[in-house]
């Protein structure tokens, strides 16, 4: 049998898939339409992205240009393009993470698939994923966690399957997701090179158009090819300088971090991950007639692809170009890891060591017992309400009285969820922002008639976080109190009434 079509479907196989695309499916699609905000500020960013690239495409003024940001523009542009039929960018972007979701779950099972040639472990661990309430959380946001997600795991797949064009066009849509899957250039024409005795042309080349494409979007948005790592070094720079202590790579700090990746990519998988590493050792350094060499192999592809992605953030965070890891970074780990921790299940449950069956027993206890906490997460979650959310309602009772109404706000959920218009908001970041002394940004609110100031708790590039951290110990006058502070940690907001400045431009 070739490798094509190792994981053929037959119909017997079918009710299998079935299960698993509704076991997966429905908490996705139901939490796509129920819970009512993200988990992370990004998505309202990747949000207004959509909409402004909708808006252009409909006005006809769309450019390449356009596609530039913070971010690479794969999935905003997606989510644009399918709110030319729907125009809900909000339940667009989830509910395009909601599918990507799904087919996670399905390329965990087929993976795994091909690791054990059980239907039923495999099955186990895609119920595993399907079943996860931090995966579940993040399969019903607007963020790009999951689609590429699905990028990968699809590359992983058709690498597995010696598919290797289709290995190589969702690898290069995972490079126009996410910029850790730029290793993928090397990884995939490397694993293709051993496996066929053969130089790859087509495969490289597809990989590399991706990178390419977001450098010529660079040079002609900016004028420089570099842009977008220039914007996120000084990102990285304005959190360094906000939090100082982040600037230390301390033994505290490393364990917060360290926990935050395996919060999210699971002890479980993390320890079946490493388990199969030494298994891989010792089954090559045996020549154990017992696995055949293919299945090896396929296990090393997913080992490499693993620990590439871990090494990955790794690298980032100790050379300091990666200031936080933040817990969702593990979900892309924790995709790629359950069929390996399927292949180490199946090799401890057919040895017959009773201390390996002991430890399997005890990393699959400790891996519930992260479920149990990100269930808890989530129910907490999805019961606290937020202060964005209500300043966000008392802009859109305000804008029903009066449309007329402008807007200063650095916060982006404020802003998606007001309703108001992108074009009425002004911010720290659009267009130069304001003048970063007090008068100048007093006189800035003024001379544009601004009606509300938002200033967020984030203190990061917020021009009115800088100038203004404690409204309640330093007032100004013409800043009336709408849902004030009572310290820097909150987000709030002011009615702005300046008819003139104050003489010191101050208080």
């Amino acid at each position: 049998m070739t490798p094509h079509h190792r994981l053929a479907t037959p119909n017997s196989r079918l009710p299998t898939f079935l299960v698993l695309v509704v076991a997966a499916g429905i908490p996705r699609i139901v939490g796509a339409f129920l819970i009512r905000k993200e988990p992370f500020g990004d998505a309202y960013c990747y949000i207004e992205q959509a909409v402004a690239t909708r808006a252009k495409i409909v006005a006809g003024t769309f450019s390449i240009n356009d596609l530039y940001g913070f971010w690479l523009p794969l999935y905003q542009f997606f989510c644009s393009i399918i709110s030319l039929v729907v125009n809900q960018p909000v339940y667009v972007g989830r509910l395009v993470s909601a599918v990507a979701g799904i087919g996670v779950c399905v390329l965990v099972y087929c993976c795994s698939y091909i690791l054990t040639s059980s239907q039923r472990l495999s099955l186990i661990v895609a119920l595993a994923i399907a079943l996860n309430p931090f995966h579940l959380q993040y399969s019903s946001a607007a963020m790009t966690d999951i689609p590429h997600a699905l990028m990968v795991l699809g590359c992983l797949y058709f690498v597995l399957t010696e598919r290797w064009t289709l290995a190589a066009c969702a690898g290069a849509a995972a490079c126009l997701i996410r910029l850790d899957s730029w290793m993928l250039i090397a990884l995939v024409p490397t694993i293709q090179l051993v496996r066929r005795r053969k130089l790859p042309i087509l495969s490289p080349l597809i990989l590399a158009s991706a990178p390419a494409f977001w450098l010529i979007v660079c040079w002609r948005a900016t004028g420089s090819p570099l842009a977008s790592f220039h914007a996120h070094d000084y990102y990285v720079l304005l959190r360094l300088t906000a939090h100082p202590e982040l600037n230390k790579i301390t033994l505290a700090r490393t364990w917060v971090d360290a926990y935050s990746l395996v919060y999210a990519a699971n002890v479980a998988v993390l320890s079946g991950c490493f388990a199969a590493v030494w298994l891989l050792f010792q089954k090559w350094r045996k020549g154990a007639a017992d696995t055949s060499p293919a299945k090896l192999k396929d296990l090393l592809i997913c080992l490499l692809f693993f620990f590439g992605y871990v090494g990955f953030i790794s690298t980032a965070y100790l050379t300091k170009n990666q200031s936080d890891i933040w817990p969702r970074y593990g979900l892309l780990h924790f995709a790629i890891g359950l069929p390996i921790l399927a292949y180490s299940m199946q090799q401890v449950l057919n040895s017959s060591s009773a201390l390996a069956k002991v430890g399997l027993a005890v990393v699959l206890a400790l891996g519930l017992m992260q479920y149990k906490k990100q269930a808890d997460d989530l129910a907490s979650f999805w019961g606290t309400p937020e202060r964005s959310r209500a300043i966000a309602s008392y802009l859109k009772q305000e804008y029903a009285a009066d449309p007329s109404i402008k807007v200063y706000c650095d916060h982006p959920e404020v802003r998606v969820v007001s309703g108001i218009p992108r074009s009425q908001f002004y911010d720290s970041y659009s267009n130069g922002g304001a003048p970063r002394d007090r008068k100048g940004f007093l006189e800035f609110l003024r001379t544009r008639g601004i009606t509300f100031l938002m200033i967020p708790q984030e203190s990061e590039g917020s021009t009115p976080r800088q100038l203004f951290p404690n409204l309640m110990k330093d007032p100004v006058v013409g800043f009336e109190d709408v849902i004030p502070a009572a310290d820097s940690a909150a987000d709030s907001l002011y009615r702005v009434r300046i008819e003139k400045l104050p003489p010191s431009g101050g208080d």
